[in-house]
C-alpha cells in the first residue's frame, strides 16, 4: 500500500469508527451539541482539540514503543502515577476501556433496531440482529479486515450526512436564529436530553472524552503496526471532516428544532424533509455507519481476552455479540447513549490528565537523552 492509499486508509477508518449510530442518527449531535443553542460551537471545539491530542499521543507512543496490544497503552500513561497506583489505575482503565467499548456495541444495535423500525417498520430486534451477524464476521478476520473494510465505507457515510445537513441547513436557516433562541431559554427542555448539566465545556469535555476510550486501543495498534506519518495526517484529515460535519449537522438540527427535539433519530426526520426517496438512502447510511463503528468496537473488547486468530478468539466474538444484540433488544436507545456516553466520557476525561503528564516527562526525557520505553508497561 502506497504512502496516500495508506493514509486515506487511515482516515476513512477513522472516520467510520467515530461516525457510530449516536453521529450519524445525530442523536449525539442533539444531545452534546445541539441542545446548546448559540454555545454549540463551544462544544465542538473542545471536542476537537480533545480528539487531536489524545489520538496523536496514543499513535505516537503505540508507535515508538513498537505495543503488541494497543491495550498496555493504559500501563504506559498510568505509570506516571506511580508503581502500584499505576499498575492498578491502568488494569482499571484496560478493562473498563473493554466494558465500555463492548456496551457501546450494544448502543449500536440500539441504533440499528430503531433506524429499522422508525423507517421501514421492521419488527423489533431485526436490527440488532442483522448487525450482529456482519459485526462477527468482520471482526473474526482481525484489525487489518476491520481497516479495509472501514476505509471504504467512512468516506460515503460523511459525504452523505454532509449533503442531507447541508440542504436541511438551507431549508431551516430562516428560523435558525429564532430558535437558536427558544434552545437557550429551555423550550425544549423536557423533550431534548443533553449532557453536560447546561455547561457547553463540560459537555466538549465528555463529548471528547467518550471516544478517548474507543480509539485508545485502536490507535495505539494502527501506530505501531504503521508509519507514524501516515497514522497521524490519516487521523487529521478525519478531524476535518468530522467536526466540520458536526458544525452542518447542528445548524440543519436547530434550523428544524421543533421536529427534530424529540426524535429517536433527528437524521431521518431532516432526511425527510428532503423526500422519502432521500430518506430511504439515508437510513441505509445510518446503517453503514452503525456498522463502521460497532465493528472496531466489538473487535476491542474481545482483543482484551483473547489474540486474534485464536479459536478462543473467535468463540468470544461470537458470544459477546449474541449477548450485546440481546441487551440491546431490551434496553431503550436514548437512554443508553445519554448515560452510558456521559458516564464514559467524563472517566476518559479523567485519563487525559495522565496522558499529559506522561507526554511532557517523556518530550524532558527525549530531549535529555533519556527515555525508560518500557516506563509503565505491563507486560
Amino acid at each position: 500500500m502506497n504512502e496516500i492509499s495508506s493514509i486515506l486508509a487511515i482516515c476513512g477508518a477513522c472516520i467510520s469508527f467515530y461516525i457510530g449510530a449516536g453521529f450519524a442518527t445525530m442523536q449525539e449531535v442533539v444531545q452534546y451539541e445541539a441542545s446548546y443553542g448559540s454555545r454549540f460551537l463551544i462544544v465542538i471545539l473542545v471536542a476537537a482539540a480533545i480528539y487531536l491530542y489524545t489520538n496523536i499521543s496514543f499513535a505516537t507512543n503505540g508507535n515508538r514503543l513498537k505495543l503488541n496490544r494497543g491495550g498496555d497503552i493504559y500501563g504506559v500513561y498510568c505509570g506516571v502515577f506511580g508503581e502500584k497506583i499505576g499498575k492498578c489505575a491502568a488494569m482499571f482503565f484496560d478493562y473498563f476501556s473493554a466494558f465500555f467499548c463492548f456496551m457501546s456495541f450494544v448502543v449500536m444495535c440500539g441504533g440499528a433496531n430503531s433506524t429499522l423500525t422508525q423507517q421501514w417498520g421492521a419488527p423489533f430486534g431485526v436490527g440488532a440482529v442483522t448487525l450482529t451477524v456482519l459485526v462477527v464476521v468482520t471482526v473474526v478476520f482481525g484489525l487489518q479486515g476491520i481497516v479495509n473494510a472501514l476505509s471504504k465505507i467512512g468516506p460515503i457515510i460523511i459525504a452523505m450526512i454532509l449533503l442531507v445537513s447541508v440542504v436541511t441547513s438551507v431549508t431551516g436557516w430562516g428560523n435558525f436564529t429564532g430558535n437558536l433562541t427558544k434552545i437557550d431559554q429551555g423550550t425544549y427542555a423536557d423533550v431534548m436530553q443533553q449532557v453536560g448539566g447546561g455547561n457547553p465545556l463540560a459537555s466538549g469535555a465528555s463529548y471528547g472524552g467518550f471516544v478517548i476510550l474507543w480509539f485508545a486501543a485502536f490507535l495505539s495498534e494502527l501506530g505501531a503496526k504503521n508509519k507514524l506519518k501516515d497514522v497521524n495526517i490519516g487521523m487529521l484529515l478525519s478531524a476535518i471532516f468530522i467536526f466540520f460535519a458536526a458544525g452542518v449537522c447542528c445548524v440543519a438540527l436547530i434550523g428544524h428544532i421543533d421536529a427534530t427535539a424529540a426524535a429517536d433519530i433527528p437524521a431521518l426526520v431532516l432526511a425527510e424533509q428532503i423526500s422519502p426517496v432521500v430518506a430511504v438512502a439515508f437510513a441505509i447510511i445510518i446503517c453503514a455507519g452503525i456498522y463502521t463503528s460497532a465493528t472496531p468496537l466489538l473487535w476491542t473488547a474481545v482483543r482484551k481476552l483473547a489474540d486474534e486468530g485464536t479459536v478462543k478468539y473467535k468463540a468470544i466474538t461470537v458470544l459477546a455479540g449474541a449477548v450485546g444484540c440481546g441487551i440491546a433488544c431490551f434496553v431503550p436507545y436514548k437512554e443508553l447513549i445519554n448515560v452510558l456516553y456521559g458516564l464514559n466520557g467524563y472517566l476518559g476525561f479523567v485519563l487525559v490528565f495522565a496522558m499529559v503528564a506522561y507526554d511532557l516527562r517523556t518530550k524532558m526525557s527525549l530531549k535529555h537523552g533519556v527515555e525508560n520505553e518500557t516506563a509503565g508497561i505491563d507486560r
